[in-house]
């Protein structure tokens, strides 16, 4: 059983034993328990928050309410309230107050029909951790009409009993789950990916076509994981940072986050932020659909912002509101640029001359959650800071493979400075007082195969790149990190002059795509996830990429689920793609400026470059332009190294299929060996004096179990 958290974050005596008691006696059961799991009352009544609510795949649900009171403090009972001596207050309704709970817990549950109609087992108890059985039945208030049967006292949760509690109450009529009955219970509780069931195959189509493929796909990926679940439903007393691979669901849960943390916390300003301009319909809808998944409500707009990091006169963003609201220039994009030092962008430069204008300006934020934050410069997270009011609260989550307008690593020194004594202002390291973590790392990838996923790195670090790679890591901890774990060799100085090999392969548990698992019910070559073609020309690269999106929707995709993601210089090809497909019949959605708010559109083919493309993704991809990655044709090792951040970025959006094109050069090439690897690399040792970028973790000096 998985317990959230791992111990009670109050000093609550009674409550800790219980939840002692309930681990020391489930722990190794299936299911999950939550302490203090809010429940957002549709009826009016606010948020209900059980004490501790079980959710247990043999025994049901059970909801229980612990008073750490002992028989001296209970005077009397009348009815359903408890009048209470040398309390916190004079009188308590603890039977009412669990069956409240009961039933919007019931109610959550019973509003999907599936679960409805199976007669799932919910139960509910008040529970006295430190009142004996002799002390309650000599009191009389055993046989009290509002407390038989339904208060539990010190022996009825020790281990032995509580088990017989929870299965003779409910072993008569609880049903036995199925796998996919029981993912569909937990998801409740833990959130669902999405609220869509699984799209129908094409009737009559082969048993491994492509919408059977998806179809399965799409069975399996519904609901979050007990990770994901955890970290969504932290608010931590200060910054945190989460460091994740493409894929792993930082979108999502900082979503489910975002949501729990307005419903539970209405007055306060909270700004969900984003880097690509291309999600603000999907992040706006994705926010809006958990939190009516949540509250049964719409989310006020005017407490909980979902903004761009720049903002214009169509669609406003932090950039814009911060300075709004401080009274500060606000610079448009052309402006920007014509204020811009050394290498910076027009954003970095717009957010420095911000801060530094606006360094005493009174913080007006009570929460900021930060998506992408790879591509945002220091200053931007100083303004954040700056914005928020005390603790804090400052989250931020980022994959450093994916920095395309930045190389910069968003680690917390690096942004926020060190004091007098050399430590880092902002510390991520360890564990905040509530017992939450500062820093998280999350390695296991559901979006993208495992097969796209280790070509995507090896070309994103360099790893068979003749002179050796440019960026990477070197311990194996951190490699760990990435998911990754070094089955031979090791980058010893040693090992480096003498030239050894070093094998790496992503470890099992961090492959979480359906078509990874051993178990997956279609005939499926995994070595079809990814296709490499060499085009001789532009021509001809053109013509190969036609006639296969015509063959894809031919086989039973949808337009909506093929992307075209093509490398800098994109737009003319793009142009001259559409075209090609538009004769055909097949519509378009190309990503240029008069469409930049959204990346699918039903019926039509999204045709993008990678900027754009970022933080999106769809079951096919083309990536094109591909060899312009290659040292050959970029004019320094800075621009070479976002270059190869692109390509990953490219291949990553793809969530089944990817086919790489490019003409021939050292990055197709490299692709060719990736692929040929099966998902197992291996190259020359290298250490960190070698690479021009480390990707290594400087916020967390000690590995943090997470």
């Amino acid at each position: 059983m998985q317990f959230h958290p791992n111990y009670p974050t109050d000093n609550n005596k009674g409550q800790r034993e219980l939840w002692r008691q309930i681990k020391d006696t489930l722990s190794q059961d299936e299911g999950v328990a939550y302490y203090r799991y809010p429940i957002f009352a549709t009826t009016g009544r606010g948020r209900k928050e059980p004490d501790f609510l079980i959710v247990h795949r043999r025994y049901g649900i059970w909801v229980l309410e612990s008073k750490g009171c002992l028989i001296g403090n209970i005077g009397a009972i009348e009815g359903h309230d408890w009048l209470m001596r040398d309390w916190y207050s004079e009188s308590m309704s603890p039977v009412s107050q669990v069956e409240a709970q009961f039933y919007e817990v019931k109610t959550l549950v019973e509003r999907d029909p599936v679960l409805r109609k199976l007669r799932i087992c919910f139960e509910y108890r008040v529970v006295l951790p430190f009142v004996t059985k002799a002390e309650w039945t000599g009191s009389g208030f055993a046989h009290h009409p509002s407390t038989e049967g339904v208060v539990w006292i010190q022996e009825d949760i020790d281990r032995a009993n509580l088990r017989k509690h929870l299965k003779e109450v409910t072993e008569r009529y609880m049903p036995v789950l199925s796998d996919a009955e029981w993912e569909r219970l937990l998801g409740v509780f833990r959130g669902v990916i999405t609220d869509e069931e699984p799209r129908e195959p094409v009737p009559q189509s082969p048993p491994a076509s492509p919408s059977r493929i998806i179809h399965a796909v799409e069975s399996r990926l519904r609901v979050l994981d007990e990770k994901q679940d955890r970290i969504a439903q932290e608010v931590p007393e200060g910054p945190q940072r989460i460091r994740g691979l493409a894929g792993t669901g930082k979108t999502i849960l900082f979503a489910r986050r975002v949501a729990q943390m307005h419903a539970s916390n209405p007055d306060w300003n909270i700004a969900f932020v984003y880097w690509s301009r291309s999600l603000n319909q999907m992040m706006k809808e994705l926010v809006e659909n958990t939190y009516r998944r949540m509250t049964g409500d719409a989310p006020d707009w005017d407490r909980l912002r979902v903004w761009h990091v720049w903002g214009s006169r169509d669609q406003t963003g932090f950039y814009r509101e911060v300075a709004h609201h401080w009274n500060c220039r606000f610079l448009p994009l052309n402006q920007a640029k014509d204020t811009t030092e050394g290498n910076e962008s027009p954003f970095e430069a717009a957010m420095r001359l911000l801060e530094k204008e606006c360094h005493d300006s009174p913080p007006f934020l009570d929460a900021i959650l930060v998506d992408e934050g790879q591509d945002l410069p220091a200053p931007f997270y100083q303004v954040a800071y700056q914005t928020l009011r005390n603790p804090k609260r400052l989250y931020w989550a980022y994959d450093e493979a994916q920095g395309i307008d930045s190389l910069i690593v968003p680690h917390a020194a690096e942004i926020f400075g060190r004091d007098n004594q050399g430590n880092p202002k902002v510390d991520l390291a360890g564990f905040y007082p509530s017992g939450m973590q500062k820093a998280h790392n999350m390695n296991r990838c559901y979006r993208t195969p495992r097969l796209i996923l280790t070509a995507a790195h090896a070309i994103n670090m360099g790893l068979l790149r003749e002179g050796g790679p440019l960026q990477g890591v070197t311990r194996k901890r951190d490699w760990a990190d990435l998911g990754y774990e070094v089955v031979e060799g090791d980058f010893s100085t040693a090992s480096v002059k003498a030239g050894r090999p070093v094998v790496i392969e992503r470890k099992a548990d961090t492959n979480g795509h359906p078509v990874d698992s051993h178990n997956f019910d279609i005939p499926f070559d995994s070595g079809q996830v990814l296709r490499i073609h060499i085009s001789p020309t532009k021509d001809e690269e053109i013509e190969y990429v036609v006639n296969n999106i015509q063959h894809d929707l031919e086989s039973g995709l949808h337009p909506e689920d093929v992307a075209v993601i093509c490398l800098d210089p994109w737009f003319s090809l793009i142009s001259e793609i559409s075209d090609r497909l538009l004769q055909l019949g097949i519509q378009t959605l190309v990503l240029d400026n008069q469409n930049k708010d959204k990346f699918h559109e039903k019926g039509r083919v999204t045709l993008s470059g990678v900027r754009r493309a970022k933080g999106n993704e769809t079951y096919k991809v083309y990536a094109l332009n591909l060899h312009r990655a290659g040292a050959s044709i970029v004019d320094s090792v800075e621009k070479e190294m976002v270059a190869r951040n692109q390509v990953f970025v490219a291949l990553t959006r793809s969530k089944l299929w990817c086919i790489a094109v490019g003409q021939d050069g050292e990055i197709m090439r490299e692709l060719v060996q990736a692929k040929e690897q099966l998902g197992r690399l291996k190259f020359p040792a290298f250490n960190q004096a070698s690479l021009k970028r480390s990707m290594e973790d400087r916020d967390i000096q000690v590995q943090i179990e997470s």
